[in-house]
């Protein structure tokens, strides 16, 4: 999610706690905080992490890092690809703030990443990726100014990886849903979104694979293979989705 309004926004806060004391908003209260909180930033995975934050928030209930804890708490969830404690945790959120754009994005994009073909309650899912995710593109198209917590000059790259992850939801939603040029449109616009993102251009190859638009494939294919970048196993699923789009553009 990689991402959002975040990790490294909360976790950089957090580290300069003691040189915040006599600023504004957000600032520890007192010394006991600061030490729960520095507990967070010492944490080295995501279990303790979330457990050092579960400790601030149960004991220091008005700090002011609240959005910044839980937005943490959301991606040391996804971190442990535990779809239990990602629900958990945007919920939560969510009941804070219903206008919470990271929460949308996070609970659209994991279901995306867990739900399967044959799942029982595949409709159910695909409701939950599109609610959310197009929640989240409604609210980012309006969101000129940065959320609290997020340095202005963070804020148009975090809005572009944001909308590329909500677009990424839904193509995986239209895929799931066999709405293949849906999908199409969707990766083609999260990849527009956010150019650094990869792996919706990888989506975006196999959706093109699956639409037979083979030379399309090969193109994004390309642009994936390089860039310096993209991760290995990304550019692993390129170069096999441009080797079938020209196996089969050949027949």
């Amino acid at each position: 999610m990689k991402f959002p309004i975040s990790a490294c926004v909360a976790a950089a806060l957090i580290s300069a706690l003691p040189a915040m004391a006599d600023q504004k908003n957000p600032k520890p209260k007192n010394k006991q905080e600061i030490a729960a909180l520095q507990q967070v930033q010492a944490a080295t995975d995501p279990d303790s992490q979330l457990k050092a934050i579960t400790n601030v928030l149960e004991n220091f209930a008005d700090t002011d890092y609240k959005p910044m804890l839980i937005s943490m708490a959301m991606q040391a969830a996804q971190q442990k690809d535990d779809m239990g404690l990602v629900t958990t945790w945007t919920q939560r959120a969510l009941q804070e703030d219903p206008n919470n754009i990271e929460a949308h994005v996070v609970i659209a994009e994991a279901t995306a990443r867990h739900t399967r073909e044959n799942d029982l309650d595949k409709a159910d899912s695909i409701k939950t990726i599109e609610t959310n995710a197009n929640q989240a593109l409604t609210m980012l198209k309006s969101a000129s100014a940065a959320p609290p917590g997020v340095p202005d000059a963070q804020w148009p790259t975090i809005k572009a990886q944001l909308t590329g992850e909500a677009y990424e939801a839904l193509g995986i939603a239209a895929t799931l849903d066999k709405k293949l040029p849906d999908a199409v449109a969707n990766f083609k616009l999260g990849a527009a979104a956010d150019p650094s993102g990869s792996v919706i251009k990888a989506r975006l190859t196999k959706a093109y694979v699956d639409n037979k638009q083979y030379d399309e494939a090969i193109s994004t294919a390309n642009e994936i293979l390089a860039d310096s970048q993209a991760q290995p196993i990304v550019k692993q699923m390129a170069q096999q989705q441009k080797d079938f789009a020209t196996k089969m553009k050949a027949k």
